[in-house]
């Protein structure tokens, strides 16, 4: 995954979120690997394409498999994926004759999107329990602060007064929406080394149904590894809603500045003691602005030419896990803002 290079050391406790980053650690990639290759050889033997002398030794194999990751770090480097090196440490362990049968008729780009599509459940489970505790937690601030006469602003001016319950629906009513629109884009990657599953023949469908059952994926008509509007799809709903929070953010600190709101545990000045920084709301300002900027990277995704692209391909490595992580980081955040609030209105 690639951070900010200040998301190290001291920072890490302020932009981190470990939680969702380790979907995307190198042990969940090789776990997801793992099991997308179980499935596969699965598929190949039930569709009379190998026997069950390599099924069973496939099998063995990755499920006893501890891999060289020195040797994985290295081989990506000159790869620009990690597949081809976990590939030929397999097919050693599994020796031959059966090795030709491991990674029979499937590619790297396989792997690799059906490995990021196997985290997405995940991270909606994390999105999902985030959203309901902020929404929770924002209905219960109404309840209690809701009928305090609050100063309304339009323009950055003084406008009529609204009450505190006014300023949290309009918080809260979006993150509702939102929560009610998140992707569930469970589908399997298989196509084969130029999209068109040829390798397999007739039995095509068949492998790739068993494949999409045994790993809990949907399957498509047709291989989907030039279409990259699933994973565009799923960064815009990320970039909602850290939008979406990030004017909580705003108003938050503004709130502050007015002395409309006070918070427990704000941050602390080296030279000004007095102080009560609102770093959480800060904070998703800050990403608010950040991570639009990814998305709109992401867009360039899409114009992968002809049956693949490597630069492309490579500009989702850099920027998906990103947006996904700092999604879940701005949740958290306004979950510990909310909790904090001893004065609002």
């Amino acid at each position: 995954m690639v951070h900010n290079p200040y998301n190290k050391g001291l920072l890490t406790a302020l932009l981190g979120e470990p939680e969702a980053e380790a979907l995307f650690s190198t042990d969940r990639m090789l776990d997801n690997f793992n099991d997308f290759e179980i499935a596969l050889t699965s598929a190949l033997f039930h569709t009379g394409k190998i026997t069950q002398s390599s099924h069973n030794k496939i099998i063995s194999a990755i499920s006893n498999f501890e891999p060289d990751i020195d040797d994985l770090i290295k081989t990506t480097q000159v790869d620009g994926i990690p597949v081809p090196g976990y590939v030929r440490q397999l097919k050693k362990k599994i020796g031959k004759p059966y090795s030709s049968d491991f990674h029979f008729g499937t590619t790297s780009q396989d792997l690799m999107d059906t490995s990021l599509v196997m985290i997405l459940e995940d991270l909606n489970n994390i999105f999902n329990g985030c959203l309901g505790e902020v929404i929770f937690k924002l209905k219960k601030m109404e309840k209690k602060f809701g009928s305090k006469p609050l100063q309304g602003f339009t323009r950055m001016q003084p406008a009529k007064m609204i009450t505190v319950g006014d300023r949290i629906i309009s918080w809260g009513e979006p993150l509702i929406n939102l929560q009610a629109t998140l992707p569930h884009l469970y589908k399997l990657q298989l196509a084969g080394p130029v999209g068109n599953r040829a390798e397999w023949g007739e039995r095509a469908p068949e492998i790739v149904a068993i494949v999409g059952e045994e790993l809990g994926l949907e399957t498509t008509l047709f291989g989907w590894q030039t279409d990259r509007s699933l994973f565009c799809n799923y960064s815009d709903w990320c970039g909602y809603l850290v939008g979406i929070l990030a004017k909580v953010g705003k108003d938050l600190t503004l709130m502050s500045q007015m002395s409309q709101i006070e918070f427990k545990d704000g941050g602390t000045s080296s030279a000004m003691p007095h102080k009560s920084n609102p770093i959480g709301p800060e904070l998703l300002v800050s990403l608010g602005h950040y991570v639009p900027l990814l998305t709109a990277g992401m867009h360039q995704s899409l114009m992968h030419e002809q049956e693949r692209s490597g630069s492309m391909w490579t500009l989702e490595w850099i920027l998906f896990p990103q947006i996904c992580t700092l999604a879940s980081k701005s949740l958290k955040v306004t979950d510990k803002i909310l909790n904090s609030i001893t004065r609002f209105g």
